[in-house]
């Protein structure tokens, strides 16, 4: 029986960014297409690629390795809910507006479609009505393709593809003007940079107390939205940052320092064979 973590860990990457890439994230050629979206049916040492390397050691006082099981509270028993697919729709959105600005939040979901120079799907799943209205108004104007899913006439998942190229521009104008530098940060190369070698996969939590906070102005929207979409439902918030390696001078990273404002938890996913992040959980 494979753990909530990692349960968790495939339902975020399915509710937050779907990149139509064979190589987006570690665990994806472990899994199976169900139903209900990607599921893993391994522990976190049978995902483990390749011969037995050593690990590496990090003697940082900033971090500490942590369990599977340290998470099993974090997450609600009905994780794994199953929907009746023969009573599921779907209802195009389409939208007139053509904005000439970018809100922070969008910016900040949708930057990695430009910084990557990739195609994918971005989805948010069972929307409160705080984060519907934030995405009809800050995010459909900006896509081509938007879709709202429903369950028995119940809006469950919002999907947004094919961003329009006015919209692109704003996001490299944006990125030129070092608008909410956690971008720049968070996407340090490209995806077809990552390791392909084996993996070793373990978790650590990061000390808050040893992070210098860091207050940045758009950072105030972004929270409220991660603390609407993610956090009330009692979930975690993932993101897959390119190029991190856990090394001391990580600590200084600015997405650390600015999240660590907000979030009561961080917690790194660390391929310890070659040292790369491979994702970073934020709880509220």
């Amino acid at each position: 029986m494979f753990t909530k973590m990692l349960r968790q860990l495939m339902l975020v990457i399915r509710k937050l960014v779907i990149r139509f890439n064979n190589d987006y994230y570690t665990l994806r050629r472990k899994l199976r297409r169900s139903g209900g979206g990607w599921t893993i049916y391994a522990s976190l040492a049978e995902v483990d690629d390749g011969p037995r390397n050593e690990a590496n050691a990090y003697p940082f006082n900033w971090i500490k390795e942590i369990e599977e099981h340290y998470f099993d509270g974090f997450f609600e028993e009905n994780d794994e809910e199953e929907f009746d697919m023969g009573k599921m729709m779907f209802k195009s959105i389409k939208s007139d507006i053509s904005l000439n600005q970018m809100s922070e939040v969008c910016f900040f979901f949708s930057a990695p479609n430009v910084i990557l120079n990739d195609n994918y799907l971005l989805m948010f799943q069972d929307v409160s009505p705080l984060v519907l209205e934030t995405l009809m108004k800050e995010f459909v104007p900006h896509y081509k393709n938007v879709k709202q899913m429903f369950i028995q006439g119940e809006c469950k998942e919002i999907h947004l593809e094919e961003m329009k190229e006015e919209s692109k521009e704003l996001i490299k104008n944006l990125i030129s003007t070092g608008f909410y530098p956690v971008i720049s940060d968070l996407y340090r190369g490209k995806d077809s940079e990552k390791s392909s070698g084996p993996r070793k996969l373990k978790y650590f939590l990061i000390n808050k107390e040893s992070i210098p906070p860091l207050y940045l102005k758009e950072t105030k929207k972004i929270q409220e939205f991660i603390q609407n979409a993610f956090f009330d439902k009692k979930k975690p918030f993932l993101i897959q940052p390119v190029g991190w390696k856990l090394e001391q001078n990580l600590q200084d990273s600015i997405t650390i320092r600015s999240f660590s404002t907000f979030a009561k938890q961080i917690v790194l996913l660390v391929n310890t064979v070659d040292d790369s992040v491979e994702g970073m959980y934020i709880f509220g």
